[in-house]
C-alpha cells in the first residue's frame, strides 16, 4: 500500500479549456477490430464509444398538446424545430461540454413524424437544415453522431412516438378513435399533463393493442398477411402495390433524404435504422391471446381478436389487468369495452382484417358473437402462402434492415459518412442473423446495438439493491429463483454483468465468426424511483448506485454504450392536487422528460436536489448516504445540471494500442483499471507512434487537486512501479520501458509502449487519494459485508 498521506490538503483544481483529445475520432477510420469484438481505428487501436441519446424530447413536436384534445390529431402546424435544442447556439455550447465529460459519441433522436410530418414524399426541409445546423456544431465540437430512427409503439398517435398521422390513414385507420376502441391506451385528456402524455406509464401495453400491432404487420409483412390492402392514393408510382410495401418504401426514402442531405458532414458516423422494432401480430401463436410475459399487461388488453371485433364497432368483454409478483400481472375482471360500437376505420375505407377472412363478424350485430375466420386462431403464426412458421426476424426484418441499408448506401453515393449500420435486436427476442444466408462484404461496417433496462425498475419505479433479480431470465419463463438472485451492491453488478455478457454470445447468431462491435443503444434509471424519494429527500444513494452497477457492468463486459439521455426541457413541477388519479400519472412531484412520465435526463436544469450544482439555490443538495456532493461547483459550470456525476463521469481507454483484457472503474476507491495485450508497432500510418500510444480519459471530477497513484507493469518485464502524481501535469517512464504523460487540462492519460512489450500483458491502474479511504480498506470482514449493502 502506498505511504502517501490520505488526509494531505487538497490542491487547486484543474477547469479543463480544451476538449480530451483522448476522444477525439477521425470518423471515416473507423472500422471493425480485426480479431476482438471491438470497433478499431487506423493505427490498428482498440476503441471504446462512450455517449448519450439526444434527446427524449425529441420524441414530440415543438407543440405537444394533451393527448385525446383535437389539436392533438392536427398535424398541419407540427414541426420539431427546436428539438433537441432550442437554438444552434445552445447546441454548440452543450455539444462542447458534453465533449468535456467524455462524451465521444451522440445517438441522435429523429423520428418518421419529423421528417415527413403532413404528407408523404413532402419533407420538412426547415427541420433537415436545423438537424444540419446542430450537427454542424457537433463536427466542430468533434463528436461524432448516429442517426436514430426512433418510434415507440408506432406514433404519437398510439401512445408513443415515430410515425405520421398519414400512415394511419394510408391503412384506413383513424386514430381518434383509439381511445374508444382500445386499440390504443391513452391518458384522458382532463387527467393527464404535459409530463404523462401520450400514453404515461401504460404506454409498452401498446405494443400489443390493435392500433400499433396492425401498424406494424402492415408495414412489414402486409404482403403476406393482408395482400388485399393495396394503395389507393394519388401518387402513380404505388399504384397497385401493397400498403406495407409503399410504407416501408416512405420510410427509407425519407431517412434516405436525410442522409443525402448531411452527406458532407463526416462526423454522421452511420444509422440506426429503427428503434426497438415490434413484430406487431407476426408469429403469434394464437389470436386468442399474447404473451404476458413478454408483453406488458396493465389495464384493458384484449386479444388480438377481441381487438380486431372492437376496432369493427362490436361491444367486447375484455380482460382488466392488476400488477403483481413474481408474475408482472393479474387478471382481475372483465369489462364490456365500445358499448358506443364505435369503428376504427375511417368511412368507406375496408376492414383490412375482415377482408382478410382472419375473423368473421356475425350477422346479428346486436346479439351475435364474432368467430375466427377460417384460418383458425393461429393465423399469423405461419405464413400462409409457404404453411411454413413465420420468422419475423429471417423473413421480414432483416429484409427490411438491409433495403434500409441499401437505401442509405445510394443516398450517401461517394460520401463517406454515415456508412455504419447499427442494428437492434427486437427486444424480447433475441439477435436476428444478419449474416445467414448472404454473402456481406468482408468489410461490412455493422455494429449490433440492442438495448438493455433492469425491467423490473421500470416495471416496479422501485429498487432495493439488498436484493436483486436476472428479470430477463425470470421473464423467459425460468423458475429458478435462486440462481437469479443476487445480494448487495456487489451482487447487483454482478447481476447487470450477467445480463450484458448475453449480448456478447448473442454474435454466434448475428454475425457468426465475424468480429462485431457491440454498442449498447439505450440503458438508463429512472430518477423518480422509490416514491421519487431523491427528489423529496435529495438522497440519490439508489439511482447512484444503481447507474454505478449499469456501467461497471458494461465495462466488465468491454461494450460500447449511449446512455439515455439528455433532455435540457427535463422539469420537475409540484402535481395540483385537484389533478385525478388516472393512468398511474399521478405523483407528489411530475417529475420527468415530457413523455410518458419518463424521468432519465442525466441533465436537469429546473431546480431541485438531484442536480450536483444547483441553479437556483435548492435549499439541499444530493447526498450519497448523507455526504453531500459538491465536487461539481469546484469546476463553475462545466457539469451544469448534472446528476448522477459521480457515476457517469468515468475513465475509460478511448483508444488502447492493444487487444484489451480488462477495464473497470471502482467508484467507492476511486481507482481505474486497465490490462492489455500490447500491439506489436507497425510502419507509422499518419503520426509516428500512434499504433503503440494508448489514450485513457481521465475526468477531473474524480481526479483533479487531489493526489494520485499510478501504478504500471509488464508481463515478465520486472515488478510494477508506482508513482505518485501530484501535479496538473507529469510524465515519466518505467524501469520496463513503459512511457507515460498526465495531462488534467486534456483530461488524459497516455500511455507509449514499444517493440519490447508486443505480445505482453501491460496493466495500468490509477487511484485517487481522498481522506478516509484507509479506513474503508482496513475494514474487517463484517464491516466489508455491511459495505455491500450500503
Amino acid at each position: 500500500m502506498s505511504t502517501t498521506p490520505y488526509d494531505a490538503p487538497p490542491r487547486e483544481v484543474v477547469v479543463p479549456t480544451v476538449s480530451p483529445p483522448s476522444t477525439t475520432f477521425e470518423p471515416s477510420s473507423i472500422t471493425i477490430h480485426p480479431t476482438a469484438n471491438a470497433f478499431a481505428d487506423s493505427h490498428g487501436r482498440t476503441i471504446f464509444l462512450r455517449g448519450i441519446n439526444v434527446s427524449g424530447d425529441a420524441k414530440y413536436p415543438m407543440e405537444n398538446p394533451l393527448a385525446g384534445t383535437p389539436e392533438f390529431y392536427d398535424a398541419s402546424t407540427v414541426t420539431y424545430v427546436g428539438k433537441p435544442f432550442l437554438s444552434v447556439e445552445q447546441a454548440s455550447e452543450w455539444w462542447i461540454r458534453l465533449r468535456a465529460w467524455g462524451i465521444g459519441i451522440v445517438r441522435m433522436v429523429i423520428t418518421w413524424e419529423a421528417l415527413e410530418p403532413r404528407k408523404m414524399g413532402e419533407y420538412d426541409e426547415k427541420y433537415i437544415d436545423y438537424i444540419y445546423a446542430i450537427l454542424e456544431k457537433a463536427h466542430q465540437a468533434g463528436l461524432m453522431v448516429f442517426i436514430d430512427g426512433h418510434q415507440d409503439v408506432w406514433s404519437r398517435y398510439t401512445g408513443g412516438s415515430g410515425a405520421p398521422i398519414w400512415t394511419f390513414h394510408m391503412v384506413g385507420l383513424d386514430p381518434s378513435t383509439f381511445p374508444a376502441t382500445c386499440a390504443a391506451a391513452l391518458d384522458v385528456s382532463g387527467a393527464s399533463t404535459s409530463h404523462s402524455t401520450p400514453s404515461g406509464r401504460l404506454w409498452p401495453t401498446n405494443y400489443s393493442k390493435f392500433g400499433p400491432a396492425t401498424m406494424f404487420t402492415i408495414f412489414y409483412a402486409g404482403e403476406v398477411y393482408a395482400p388485399k390492402a393495396v394503395y389507393s392514393g394519388d401518387l402513380p408510382e404505388f399504384q397497385g402495390e401493397n400498403i406495407g410495401y409503399v410504407l416501408r418504401s416512405a420510410y427509407i426514402k425519407a431517412y434516405a433524404h436525410l442522409a443525402s442531405r448531411l452527406s458532407s458532414l463526416s462526423n454522421v458516423l452511420g444509422y440506426d435504422p429503427m428503434n426497438e422494432p415490434h413484430p406487431g401480430y407476426i408469429a403469434l401463436p394464437s389470436l386468442h391471446r399474447h404473451n404476458e410475459n413478454t408483453e406488458l399487461h396493465l389495464g384493458h388488453m384484449p386479444s388480438a381478436l377481441q381487438s380486431m371485433a372492437l376496432a369493427a364497432g362490436l361491444p367486447t368483454p375484455v380482460g382488466y389487468f392488476e400488477r403483481t409478483w413474481p408474475h408482472p400481472s393479474k387478471r382481475v375482471r372483465d369489462d364490456i369495452l365500445n358499448k358506443e360500437r364505435i369503428s376504427a376505420w375511417l368511412p368507406g375505407r375496408k376492414d383490412i382484417w375482415l377482408d382478410e377472412g382472419v375473423y368473421i363478424l356475425p350477422t346479428d350485430k346486436e346479439n351475435g358473437k364474432f368467430t375466427l375466420g377460417p384460418r383458425g386462431e393461429s393465423y399469423f403464426a405461419t405464413n400462409p402462402n409457404t404453411g411454413k412458421k413465420a420468422d419475423f426476424e429471417k423473413d421480414f426484418y432483416v429484409p427490411f434492415l438491409r433495403s434500409f441499408k441499401l437505401g442509405i448506401a445510394r443516398a450517401l453515393q461517394d460520401s463517406l459518412a454515415g456508412r455504419w449500420m447499427f442494428v437492434e435486436p427486437v427486444p424480447n427476442l433475441g439477435p436476428p442473423a444478419w449474416a445467414k444466408g448472404t454473402n456481406p462484404p468482408p468489410g461490412e461496417k455493422v455494429c449490433y446495438s440492442p438495448h438493455w433496462y433492469d425491467i423490473r425498475v421500470l416495471y416496479e419505479k422501485a429498487l432495493w439493491y439488498g436484493v436483486s433479480f436476472d428479470t430477463l431470465s425470470l421473464a423467459g419463463g425460468s423458475r429458478k429463483l435462486w440462481k437469479h438472485t443476487y445480494i448487495g451492491r456487489n451482487g447487483l453488478t454482478a447481476n447487470y454483468a450477467d445480463n450484458f455478457q448475453r449480448f456478447i454470445s448473442h454474435l454466434k447468431t448475428f454475425r457468426p465468426e465475424k468480429p462485431t462491435p457491440i454498442l449498447i443503444g439505450e440503458t438508463g434509471i429512472p430518477f423518480d424511483m422509490n416514491l421519487q424519494s431523491s427528489y423529496i429527500t435529495g438522497d440519490i444513494h439508489i439511482p447512484l448506485t444503481q447507474l454505478d452497477a449499469i456501467f461497471h457492468g458494461m465495462e466488465k463486459s468491454l461494450l460500447n454504450w449511449t446512455v439515455w439521455n439528455l433532455t435540457l426541457s427535463h422539469s420537475t413541477t409540484a402535481t395540483p392536487e385537484s389533478t385525478p388519479a388516472d393512468n398511474e400519472t399521478s405523483a407528489q412531484i411530475q417529475s420527468g422528460d415530457n413523455w410518458n412520465s419518463e424521468d432519465f435526463s442525466l441533465v436537469s436544469l429546473h431546480a431541485n436536489p438531484t442536480v450536483e450544482v444547483p441553479l437556483h439555490g435548492a435549499s439541499n443538495s444530493p447526498r450519497d448516504l448523507e455526504k453531500p456532493l459538491t465536487r461539481a461547483v469546484l469546476f463553475g459550470d462545466l457539469y451544469l445540471g448534472g446528476r448522477l456525476l459521480p457515476a457517469l463521469l468515468r475513465p475509460y481507454p478511448a483508444k488502447t494500442a492493444g487487444i484489451v483484457i480488462n477495464s473497470e472503474f471502482f467508484l467507492d476507491t476511486l481507482s481505474f483499471e486497465l490490462r492489455f495485450i500490447a500491439n506489436p508497432p507497425l510502419p507509422p500510418l499518419h503520426e509516428a507512434g500512434l499504433e503503440t500510444t494508448t489514450e485513457i480519459f481521465v475526468p477531473v471530477y474524480h481526479f483533479s487537486g487531489r493526489e494520485c497513484i499510478l501504478t504500471i507493469s509488464v508481463s515478465g518485464l520486472g515488478p510494477e512501479e508506482e508513482t505518485t502524481i501530484h501535479r496538473p501535469h507529469a510524465s515519466g517512464r518505467t524501469k520496463s520501458g513503459i512511457e507515460w504523460t498526465w495531462d488534467e487540462a486534456e483530461q488524459d492519460l497516455a500511455i507509449v509502449h514499444d517493440e519490447r512489450h508486443a505480445g505482453k500483458e501491460v496493466s495500468v491502474t490509477l487511484r485517487a487519494l481522498v481522506p478516509g479511504q484507509v479506513a474503508v480498506e482496513k475494514k474487517n470482514w463484517a464491516g466489508a459485508l455491511v459495505g455491500m449493502f450500503v
